[in-house]
Protein backbone atom coordinates (compact mmCIF):
# COMPACT_ATOMS: atom_id res chain seq x y z
CA UNK A 1 0.00 0.00 0.00
CA UNK A 2 1.39 3.36 -1.02
CA UNK A 3 1.40 6.21 1.53
CA UNK A 4 0.08 9.42 -0.02
CA UNK A 5 0.36 13.03 1.05
CA UNK A 6 -3.21 12.85 2.42
CA UNK A 7 -2.22 10.06 4.81
CA UNK A 8 0.64 12.16 6.16
CA UNK A 9 -1.58 15.22 6.54
CA UNK A 10 -4.22 13.16 8.35
CA UNK A 11 -1.64 11.87 10.85
CA UNK A 12 -0.35 15.42 11.41
CA UNK A 13 -3.91 16.64 11.98
CA UNK A 14 -4.56 13.94 14.61
CA UNK A 15 -1.27 14.75 16.37
CA UNK A 16 -2.14 18.48 16.34
CA UNK A 17 -5.57 17.77 17.82
CA UNK A 18 -4.00 15.70 20.61
CA UNK A 19 -1.47 18.46 21.39
CA UNK A 20 -4.25 21.05 21.56
CA UNK A 21 -6.31 18.73 23.78
CA UNK A 22 -3.41 18.32 26.24
CA UNK A 23 -2.81 22.09 26.18
CA UNK A 24 -6.43 22.93 27.04
CA UNK A 25 -6.67 20.25 29.74
CA UNK A 26 -3.45 21.59 31.33
CA UNK A 27 -4.76 25.15 31.11
CA UNK A 28 -8.09 24.13 32.70
CA UNK A 29 -6.42 22.27 35.58
CA UNK A 30 -3.84 24.95 36.38
CA UNK A 31 -4.42 28.32 34.74
CA UNK A 32 -1.17 29.77 36.12
CA UNK A 33 1.02 26.94 34.85
CA UNK A 34 1.88 28.66 31.60
CA UNK A 35 4.35 31.50 32.00
CA UNK A 36 3.22 33.54 29.00
CA UNK A 37 -0.41 33.54 30.19
CA UNK A 38 0.25 34.99 33.63
CA UNK A 39 -1.03 38.48 34.26
CA UNK A 40 1.68 41.00 35.06
CA UNK A 41 1.74 42.52 38.54
CA UNK A 42 0.44 46.05 38.74
CA UNK A 43 2.75 48.85 39.89
CA UNK A 44 2.09 50.61 43.17
CA UNK A 45 -0.59 53.30 43.14
CA UNK A 46 0.86 56.80 42.94
CA UNK A 47 -1.10 59.49 44.80
CA UNK A 48 -0.49 62.92 43.35
CA UNK A 49 -1.60 65.90 45.45
CA UNK A 50 -4.06 68.25 43.73
CA UNK A 51 -4.69 71.95 44.18
CA UNK A 52 -8.45 71.43 44.39
CA UNK A 53 -9.93 71.58 47.87
CA UNK A 54 -11.81 68.46 48.80
CA UNK A 55 -14.37 69.09 51.54
CA UNK A 56 -14.29 66.67 54.42
CA UNK A 57 -18.06 66.35 54.51
CA UNK A 58 -20.62 66.99 51.84
CA UNK A 59 -23.03 69.89 52.34
CA UNK A 60 -26.54 68.86 53.37
CA UNK A 61 -29.17 68.85 50.65
CA UNK A 62 -31.99 71.35 50.88
CA UNK A 63 -35.27 69.83 51.94
CA UNK A 64 -38.29 72.01 52.65
CA UNK A 65 -39.31 71.84 56.27
CA UNK A 66 -42.90 72.31 57.45
CA UNK A 67 -43.68 75.87 58.45
CA UNK A 68 -40.88 77.43 56.46
CA UNK A 69 -42.14 79.41 53.50
CA UNK A 70 -45.50 79.50 51.74
CA UNK A 71 -47.87 76.57 52.04
CA UNK A 72 -50.51 76.14 49.36
CA UNK A 73 -54.05 75.74 50.62
CA UNK A 74 -56.28 73.09 49.01
CA UNK A 75 -59.13 74.36 46.85
CA UNK A 76 -62.58 72.97 46.48
CA UNK A 77 -63.33 70.70 43.54
CA UNK A 78 -66.12 71.83 41.24
CA UNK A 79 -69.30 69.72 41.34
CA UNK A 80 -70.06 67.57 38.27
CA UNK A 81 -72.17 69.09 35.52
CA UNK A 82 -74.66 67.49 33.15
CA UNK A 83 -73.08 66.18 29.99
CA UNK A 84 -75.24 66.14 26.89
CA UNK A 85 -75.49 62.64 25.43
CA UNK A 86 -78.24 60.32 24.20
CA UNK A 87 -78.70 56.88 25.69
CA UNK A 88 -78.79 54.29 22.88
CA UNK A 89 -82.06 52.43 22.51
CA UNK A 90 -82.55 48.77 21.66
CA UNK A 91 -83.50 47.85 18.07
CA UNK A 92 -85.37 44.60 17.72
CA UNK A 93 -84.41 43.94 14.11
CA UNK A 94 -81.34 44.89 12.11
CA UNK A 95 -81.72 47.91 9.91
CA UNK A 96 -80.47 48.15 6.35
CA UNK A 97 -78.21 51.12 5.93
CA UNK A 98 -77.43 51.78 2.29
CA UNK A 99 -73.78 52.41 1.63
CA UNK A 100 -72.65 54.18 -1.52
CA UNK A 101 -70.46 52.10 -3.79
CA UNK A 102 -68.14 53.16 -6.52
CA UNK A 103 -69.23 51.14 -9.51
CA UNK A 104 -66.69 51.22 -12.31
CA UNK A 105 -67.98 52.34 -15.68
CA UNK A 106 -67.92 49.88 -18.54
CA UNK A 107 -65.21 50.66 -21.05
CA UNK A 108 -64.96 49.39 -24.58
CA UNK A 109 -61.96 47.09 -24.74
CA UNK A 110 -60.68 46.59 -28.27
CA UNK A 111 -60.58 43.01 -29.49
CA UNK A 112 -57.22 41.66 -30.60
CA UNK A 113 -56.65 41.74 -34.34
CA UNK A 114 -55.76 38.73 -36.39
CA UNK A 115 -51.99 38.57 -36.21
CA UNK A 116 -50.38 36.58 -38.99
CA UNK A 117 -48.58 33.51 -37.76
CA UNK A 118 -45.01 32.80 -38.72
CA UNK A 119 -43.95 29.45 -40.04
CA UNK A 120 -40.94 28.75 -37.87
CA UNK A 121 -39.58 26.03 -40.14
CA UNK A 122 -39.65 28.33 -43.18
CA UNK A 123 -37.95 31.08 -41.18
CA UNK A 124 -35.28 28.65 -39.99
CA UNK A 125 -34.67 27.41 -43.53
CA UNK A 126 -34.36 30.95 -44.84
CA UNK A 127 -31.90 31.80 -42.06
CA UNK A 128 -29.81 28.72 -42.83
CA UNK A 129 -29.75 29.61 -46.54
CA UNK A 130 -28.60 33.16 -45.76
CA UNK A 131 -25.82 31.95 -43.45
CA UNK A 132 -24.71 29.34 -46.01
CA UNK A 133 -24.59 31.98 -48.76
CA UNK A 134 -22.51 34.33 -46.58
CA UNK A 135 -20.10 31.54 -45.59
CA UNK A 136 -19.73 30.46 -49.21
CA UNK A 137 -19.02 34.04 -50.33
CA UNK A 138 -16.49 34.49 -47.53
CA UNK A 139 -14.75 31.20 -48.41
CA UNK A 140 -14.56 32.11 -52.09
CA UNK A 141 -13.13 35.54 -51.24
CA UNK A 142 -10.50 33.90 -49.00
CA UNK A 143 -9.56 31.43 -51.75
CA UNK A 144 -9.23 34.25 -54.28
CA UNK A 145 -7.06 36.29 -51.92
CA UNK A 146 -4.86 33.28 -51.18
CA UNK A 147 -4.45 32.49 -54.90
CA UNK A 148 -3.53 36.07 -55.67
CA UNK A 149 -1.03 36.14 -52.82
CA UNK A 150 0.64 32.97 -54.13
CA UNK A 151 0.83 34.31 -57.70
CA UNK A 152 2.24 37.68 -56.72
CA UNK A 153 6.01 37.37 -55.96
Amino acid sequence: MKITIWDILAVLLVIGALVLGVFFINLYNDPGSLEFLRTPTLPALVIIPTSTETPVTLPPTWTPTPGSGVTLQPTQTLPPTATGFVVPTFTSSPTNTPTPSNTPTITNTPTPSNTPTVNSQATLDALRATVWAEQTATAQANQTATAQAQVTP
